[in-house]
């Protein structure tokens, strides 16, 4: 089922995936958000926090590695995002506001302590609550993550969306700036799916997504950490980055800040690495929140 061309609500992932189970929390502060969840319950937790404009479907290939791997994976859609809750106002798209709801995510779910995931702005969201709230989180890895070097691309996207804008929200963006914003993010644009491109572009149905993704912009910290705040990162932390990624660019200066921070690549590996190279990225993933020790030279990616 297909709303005005896109997909419907229902259809979305992880519709059809026996493995994933989504239900829908409510935060403390009243805010409704998607959750799902792929592992035991009583499997030691993961929590990954996507990046902007995305949604728990970038974590469809890590949430069953995990599990796979005995870990209890757990994923939520941004406020704005998905099919969480998207509030319309001043102040809600903050970075306090992003932050406070990874806590009550955390709280709902009565988890004292769990490893964070974070991809691009989930990586920035991820590094700040980590320094926010040192004890809540064991491990740290930060994919392709913002907060490590500046986001030019951040700045041409808010040139390009003028507040006006926002009138004319249910006619944007059209299906084909989803498709081309998705083959600059992967390094190899022949990786990229149909299906893909659907399941990024379905969320933009909903009037208040564009409103959610523009006030990012505005009012989240884009800019990187101070040295002086990434040396307080007291975690181990894995930092992964891709060699084709085209928007975020010098980042390994910053993650060599963190004290104990283990920096890898991916060859070949886009923006969005995490799901374009499942296999490389996967096996990374798990081995360092096993508790190994990740030494790992660059390698061809193959997806």
């Amino acid at each position: 089922m297909r709303v005005r061309g896109r997909l419907a609500p229902a259809a979305m992932y992880p519709a059809g995936v026996s493995a994933v189970r989504a239900t829908a929390i409510a935060l403390e502060s009243g805010l409704r958000v998607r959750l799902v969840e792929c592992g035991a319950p009583s499997d030691d937790p993961v929590l990954l926090i996507h990046g902007w404009g995305a949604s728990v479907y970038t974590f469809r290939f890590a949430l069953e590695a995990l599990a796979h791997a005995g870990r209890r994976a757990l994923a939520f859609d941004l406020r704005g995002h998905g099919l969480s809750a998207k509030p319309i106002g001043r102040g809600q798209y903050t970075t306090e506001m992003l932050l406070g709801d990874v806590r009550e995510v955390l709280d709902v779910l009565g988890l004292q302590r769990a490893d964070i995931v974070g991809h691009s702005l989930g990586g920035s969201i991820a590094l700040r609550f980590a320094l926010a709230h040192p004890s809540r989180v064991m491990r740290l890895v930060l994919a392709a993550p913002v907060g490590l070097t500046s986001v030019p691309l951040r700045s041409i996207a808010h040139f390009l969306t003028p507040r006006f804008t926002e009138r004319f929200a249910r006619y944007l963006p059209p299906r084909w700036v989803t498709a081309l914003l998705l083959r600059g993010a992967y390094g190899d644009s022949l990786r990229l799916t149909e299906r893909a491109v659907e399941e990024y572009w379905a969320p933009s149905q909903f009037r208040e997504y564009y409103h959610a993704v523009r006030s990012l912009l505005d009012h989240f910290a884009w800019a990187p950490l101070a040295p002086r705040d990434l040396a307080r990162v007291a975690q181990p932390t894995l930092v992964m980055l891709g060699t084709a990624d085209r928007l975020i660019r010098g980042a390994e200066q910053g993650a060599r800040m963190i004290p104990n921070a283990s920096v890898v690549s991916v060859v070949g590996a886009g923006h969005l690495g995490i799901e374009e190279c499942p296999r490389e990225s996967n096996d990374i993933l798990v081995r360092f929140l096993s508790g190994e020790k990740i030494s790992v030279a660059p390698r061809t990616a193959t997806g």
